[in-house]
């Protein structure tokens, strides 16, 4: 795959301060305590109900740590964050330098992040999509066009919240608990439905990615199977979209989308 550039549509926070592993540890669902410095992984921050808020990178540092998330969601972070900063010793920072997404083989450190001499590279892929984070100077690298953006982060079955998932979604509901959530970590905000929904198996929806074997619906379709809707597309890009379905609609079924021929891929 050709390595390519473009505008980091990434907000990045920065949180500082001798308290700050345990101050986040309490908040998120991953378990950054048990990181390494340097270390990258994702998690999410949820509501005290259990839905999903933000869905991050975590970027372990000794008495820093930085949290990646949706683009202009930076500063809203930084605020539903500090609200509970009582009595411990962090300070919180919206990054303001430019910043740069690069696709493809950029970095052989995978699962890591570190400093140069004026940012950072940290590996922020996608399932099955090399995708780096690059603070500081516009590598020199060729563009890659904003459709083609979007359809590997379809591909890849990457929801953007406020588009293919809403602050009522469960995150079992996204399929990213397993790279997102520690089950058994300590607690943290909206464990308990958390843990509830793990112990009871299953959920009744399921983010999938559909795919068009001619013309593409358009965003916001009804999804029916026979006489049943069984959901609706929230992302299109090409000849592939998001959508979260019901949990019977497995994956080789062929569906109807706002009239459309599509066959659910995963």
């Amino acid at each position: 795959m050709d390595v390519l550039l473009a505008p980091a549509a990434l907000d990045l926070v920065w949180f500082r301060g001798p308290d700050v592993i345990k101050f986040l540890n309490d908040l998120l669902s991953q378990e950054i305590a048990e990181m390494a410095p340097g270390e990258v992984r994702r998690s999410m921050l949820l509501n005290p109900q259990g839905r999903i808020d933000y869905l991050l990178w975590v970027l372990r540092g000794e008495d820093e740590v930085g949290l990646v998330t949706d683009p202009g969601r930076g500063a809203d972070l930084a605020v539903t964050l500090g609200r509970y900063k009582i009595r411990v010793d962090v300070e919180i920072e919206v990054s303001a330098a430019p910043a740069w997404l690069v696709i493809g083989p950029y970095s052989d450190k995978l699962g890591v992040w570190s400093s140069t001499d004026d940012g950072l590279v940290a590996d922020i892929s996608w399932s099955g999509v090399s995708r780096f984070l690059v603070v500081g100077a516009r590598p020199d690298l060729p563009s890659i066009d904003d459709e083609a953006l979007e359809r590997l982060r379809i591909e890849s079955a990457e929801p953007v919240v406020g588009v293919d998932i809403s602050h009522s979604t469960i995150p079992q509901e996204t399929g990213l608990v397993p790279v997102t959530v520690d089950l058994d970590k300590g607690c943290f905000l909206g464990q308990e439905l958390v843990g509830r929904i793990h112990r009871r198996g299953h959920v009744n929806k399921q983010l999938r990615v559909v795919e068009f074997p001619g013309e593409a619906a358009v965003a916001g379709a009804e999804i029916s199977k026979g006489e049943l809707t069984v959901g609706t597309l929230t992302s299109v890009a090409g000849s592939v979209g998001l959508a979260t379905l019901r949990r019977e609609v497995e994956p080789g079924e062929k569906v109807l989308v706002g009239g459309v021929d599509a066959v659910v891929a995963r």
